[in-house]
C-alpha cells in the first residue's frame, strides 16, 4: 500500500512514527519541499498514492484528480478546513484525524498567550535587549472574566487550566455541555452578551462556511476597550483587516494571534506592539506532534488491515 506524508517535517521528533511505517510494511514518500506543500506541489505529489496523511494544505480537486486510487485522507492534527467533503464523497475518499494528540498543547499555548498580553511579557523581554528598564503596569487575570467562544476539547482544557487563576466563565457554544458547565461555574450566554462581558475572549471554533469572519467589526465594537482577543484556532474566523482598525483605535487593548487567513503571516499587524503574534504553533509540542503523527499512521495501519478507524469524520460508504 503506497501512503504519500504532505505534512513537514514527519517523524521529526521521535522514530516512532517512521518505525511503525516500516513494521507494518507501507510504502511511504514523503514532502520534500521542506516547507508546507502548496496545493499544486501537493496535486503532482500524490501520484498513485492510496492513502494522504495530510497537513493543514487545502486539498483541491486537482489533488483528488492526480490520485485516482486514494481512498483514506488522515489528518495529522484538529483542522478539517483544508478538506471539501463534497470532493471526498465525489472520489469516494474518507477521512479521519487525530483530534486529541493537540488538544493540551493548544490550550497551553492559549494560557501563555493571555499571561504573556497581561503583564506584557515578551515587551518587557524586548525592552531590557534593547537597554529600557521600564516597568508595565499589567492586569491580573484573578477574578476577571474570560468568553470562551467554543467549548470543545481545546475550550475545556483552557477552562480546566485557568480554573487555579479564579476566573469567572462565559461560553457560547452551540451544543454546550452543561454537565461540564456546571462543574466550573460556566455560564452559557449569547455570543453577543459573551463579547460585551468579557475581559478576555478566546476563540476555539473550527473555521467553516459560518465561522468566516466570526470575529469582525461589529462584533469588536461589541467589546470592552480593555479586553484582549486571543486566538489559536484558524486563520479566516477574525477579520485581520477589522482586527488591526479595532486595535488601532483603541477599540480592544491587545489581541494574540497564532493564527492567520495566509501564512506565513505578511499583514499590517506586524506594525502594532498591542499585538503578540505567533506562527501557527499551537501544537507544537514534541509530545504533542509525535502523539499526532502516531494517531495518524495508526489509523492508515487500520485501514490496511481492514479494521474500523478510531476518529473517522466522514466515510462515503
Amino acid at each position: 500500500m503506497k501512503v504519500f506524508v504532505s505534512t513537514h517535517p514527519f517523524s521529526s521528533t521521535s522514530p516512532l512514527p517512521m518505525q511503525l511505517v516500516k513494521d507494518n510494511g507501507i510504502e511511504l514518500s514523503v514532502n520534500e519541499h521542506g516547507r508546507k506543500n502548496t496545493s499544486e506541489e501537493l496535486a503532482l505529489d500524490i501520484k498513485d498514492a492510496e492513502v494522504l496523511v495530510a497537513g493543514t494544505e487545502k486539498i483541491t480537486e486537482d489533488v483528488f484528480k492526480n490520485a485516482p486510487h486514494l481512498k483514506l485522507i488522515s489528518r495529522v492534527g484538529i483542522g478539517l478546513d483544508g478538506i471539501d467533503f463534497d470532493l471526498c464523497k465525489k472520489y469516494g475518499v474518507r477521512v479521519a484525524y487525530t483530534p486529541d494528540a493537540p488538544t493540551m498543547a493548544v490550550a497551553e499555548l492559549c494560557v501563555g498567550m493571555i499571561l504573556d498580553v497581561a503583564r506584557k511579557i515578551t515587551d518587557t523581554n524586548i525592552n531590557i535587549k534593547n537597554d529600557i528598564w521600564h516597568r508595565y503596569m499589567g492586569t491580573l487575570l484573578y477574578g476577571k472574566t474570560i468568553g470562551i467562544l467554543g467549548m470543545g476539547r481545546i475550550g475545556k482544557s483552557l477552562i480546566h487550566l485557568l480554573s487555579t487563576f479564579n476566573m469567572k466563565f462565559k461560553v457560547y457554544d452551540i451544543e454546550p455541555d452543561l454537565a461540564f458547565g456546571r462543574l466550573y461555574n460556566v455560564e452559557f450566554i449569547s455570543k453577543e452578551e459573551l463579547l460585551t462581558s468579557s475581559d478576555i475572549v478566546s476563540i476555539n471554533v473550527p473555521l467553516n462556511v459560518k465561522t468566516k469572519d466570526y470575529i469582525a467589526l461589529p462584533e469588536l465594537e461589541l467589546m470592552q476597550n480593555h479586553a484582549i482577543l486571543i486566538n489559536s484556532a484558524r486563520g479566516g474566523i477574525v477579520n485581520e483587516k477589522d482586527l488591526y482598525f479595532a486595535l488601532k483605535n483603541g477599540l480592544i487593548t491587545s489581541a494574540a494571534i497564532d493564527v492567520f487567513e495566509i501564512e506565513p503571516y505578511k499583514g499590517n499587524l506586524k506594525e502594532l506592539d498591542n499585538c503578540l503574534l505567533t506562527c501557527h504553533m499551537g501544537a507544537s509540542t514534541i509530545d504533542s506532534r509525535t502523539d499526532m503523527e502516531v494517531q495518524a499512521i495508526e489509523e492508515v495501519i487500520r485501514y490496511k488491515n481492514e479494521l474500523p478507524l478510531k476518529n473517522e469524520v466522514y466515510n462515503n460508504a
